[in-house]
């Protein structure tokens, strides 16, 4: 029930809904502090937390004695999931990942007119979680560790995305660049597909879920903002077994996650 968030989240939520709707529009000046705690009956402070929270969501912009404005919608950058066009020769076309994994993050960005960076993976190794030894097709009972490759992933100089690469540490002894903490510039499928580990194939599931504490400070949400979008990416090699499993972790607002089949016209693919 909305009464049972608190003031702060319902005022945030109630100028978000008429930002959505269009009640307030592109360039208009929100209601001062002053009026919003009037018109809700709390405290100055209780309107300065809520237009924080607003200001997490990029929809609004505070400027120093004039107030706070709405900002136009950015335009969200488009994640194909089966893209076959893009420069991999290396990988059969079937194989090729789209899903803003590796290389695919940087094109998909650059054809959309937008600069993609990301800092230096954050490599470590554990023992495998149960979660992680059912996506690799282990029994429960069995210990495993598990390199993980963690990266922070921006659009424009702003926080679009986490990505969590994960291998058996069996399979990151053969392939050892996945153990350095530098990008693999090829990207991880086509390093694997030169040392003999070929994907053929992928399975990709989703989740609708509130942020972690980490995603929700790397993001700049509250825990009780909008939901993320968890992308799991399971890759088969050329035996049938799971080897690489890949989690995308996106920004509410930031992404427009796409999927097509057969022949769709070329403007229509052009114009994300």
């Amino acid at each position: 029930m909305a009464d049972a968030l608190p003031k702060y989240l319902q005022i945030a939520k109630d100028l978000q809904r008429q930002i959505e709707e269009g009640t307030l529009k592109a360039g208009d000046r929100l209601p001062t502090e002053s009026e919003l705690a009037a018109r809700w009956k709390v405290s100055t402070s209780t309107v300065k937390d809520a237009l924080s929270e607003l200001r997490k969501s990029g929809r609004v912009q505070t400027r120093p004695r004039e107030g706070t404005f709405v900002l136009p919608r950015r335009r969200p950058l488009t994640i194909t999931l089966n893209d076959r066009e893009l420069d991999m020769p290396q990988v059969p076309a079937e194989s090729r990942m789209g899903g803003g994994e590796g290389r695919a993050f940087r094109q998909e960005a650059e054809r959309q007119g937008f600069q993609a960076t990301w800092d230096l993976p954050e490599v470590t190794v554990g023992p495998a979680e149960p979660w992680q030894l059912e996506a690799f097709g282990l029994p429960p009972d069995q210990r495993v560790q598990i390199v993980q490759r963690k990266q922070r992933r921006f659009i424009d100089g702003e926080p679009n995305s986490l990505q969590y690469s994960y291998f058996t540490l069996e399979l990151a002894l053969k392939a050892p660049l996945l153990l350095n903490g530098e990008d693999i510039e090829q990207g991880h499928v086509a390093y694997l597909a030169e040392l003999g580990f070929v994907q053929v194939g992928y399975l990709d599931e989703f989740d609708a879920r509130p942020p972690h504490r980490d995603e929700a400070e790397f993001f700049g949400l509250s825990r009780d903002s909008l939901a993320v979008i968890e992308h799991s990416r399971t890759a088969y090699d050329q035996d049938g077994k799971p080897f690489r499993l890949t989690v995308t972790v996106y920004r509410p607002r930031s992404n427009k996650i796409r999927f097509y089949a057969g022949k769709v016209p070329p403007s229509v693919l052009e114009g994300s």
